[in-house]
């Protein structure tokens, strides 16, 4: 009787903890701790090959070397922290690509900007993931891990909406895991970044 209450104990509990991650649908990154909603986000540079069209898109001038995030001239600018290696990112790209898509269409392709940051991923890993999944908007990579760090070691995807402030880019909304509704997810960013 004893080993049958252990056995369902742990069932339970076993998929109580599945059902959650499910929810969730974000690789788990231990130790992480998210920058706080109300906050600035820190002026991490943007490493990595952009294409002309893409940098201009974001009023950055160089397209190799490290660009300060607040030099990306955007009222409002989602950032999606992703890995090539994480599969709910290679699930959740069309979801990204059709919210980037729902930016233009609603005329808020100048206020709003979209850009990804690959979590300990090369510059080629992060150009393996443009590619295979056609995504519109700029990737940058961070092969070091060192933008990782400085945004609270996150899962993956994780996303920031900063809103433009004279000191840089306050944080207005964080969100772990898939977006479900590109639609209802741009309502929300719109909501609390006040446009």
């Amino acid at each position: 009787m004893k080993t049958l209450f252990a056995f369902v104990a742990a069932l339970t509990l076993a998929l109580a903890a599945s059902t959650q991650a499910l929810a969730v649908e974000a690789s788990e990154a231990p130790g992480a701790k998210p920058l706080a909603v109300g906050t600035v986000f820190p002026a991490v540079p943007l490493l990595g090959p952009v294409s002309p069209q893409l940098a201009a898109s974001l009023g950055i001038t160089s397209q190799t070397g490290p660009t300060p995030i607040n030099s990306v001239a955007a009222d409002v600018l989602v950032v999606e922290i992703f890995s090539m290696y994480c599969p709910f990112c290679q699930r959740e790209a069309p979801n990204i690509n059709a919210l980037h898509s729902l930016i233009e269409k609603q005329g808020l392709s100048g206020r709003i900007k979209l850009i990804g940051i690959g979590a300990g991923n090369s510059d080629t890993e992060v150009d393996i993931f443009r590619k295979k999944f056609n995504v519109p908007f700029a990737l940058f990579s961070d092969s070091a891990f060192a933008v990782h760090q400085r945004v609270g070691q996150v899962g993956t995807p994780f996303f920031y909406v900063l809103r433009k402030k004279p000191a840089g880019y306050e944080i207005v909304l964080t969100h772990l895991g898939v977006i479900h509704s590109p639609t209802e997810f741009l309502a929300t960013i719109t909501a609390k970044a006040g446009l």
